[in-house]
């Protein structure tokens, strides 16, 4: 019997201690991050795909449209990107050098939106297929 009470305690004891140990806070916003990197991705891609084919193939594909609606995910995500990072720097919790990174971070998700708005702006105006493909070619997303 007091083998078992002295088992208990010292069970009790080892689940306190584990439990009272801070653990590092996982990094903020990295879902968010893992999206914008597909959708960037995605649009590289599409790009890439863009710029391999014949003016005939890309209109028989609808890449300007398939273009245009990744495009408006994209910023969408960058939304939520951005409104992460900015809410995660904010956040009294954080430490002041982890809150300049997710500054920065958010810094640069917001001009790379910037940039993805505009880009869809442009191809939303143009009306050839032939002017479509040739701005879809010089999209460039890197930062």
């Amino acid at each position: 019997m007091r083998m078992g009470i002295a088992y208990l305690l010292l069970l009790g004891i080892a689940l306190i201690g584990v439990a009272g140990q801070k653990q590092a806070p996982p990094a903020a916003c990295q879902d968010e991050e893992a999206m914008v990197t597909d959708y960037e991705k995605g649009l590289q891609d599409l790009v890439g795909t863009v710029k391999k084919e014949t003016l005939a193939d890309f209109e028989r594909t609808y890449h300007r449209k398939s273009c245009l609606t990744k495009l408006n995910l994209c910023v969408t995500v960058l939304d939520g990107a951005v409104a992460c990072l900015d809410k995660a720097a904010q956040d009294s919790s954080t430490p002041k050098a982890q809150a300049g990174a997710y500054a920065a971070k958010r810094d640069g998700y917001a001009k790379l939106k910037e940039k993805v708005g505009h880009y869809r702006d442009s191809l939303k105006t143009t009306e050839a297929g032939k002017d479509a493909k040739a701005l879809i070619e010089k999209f460039d997303f890197a930062e």
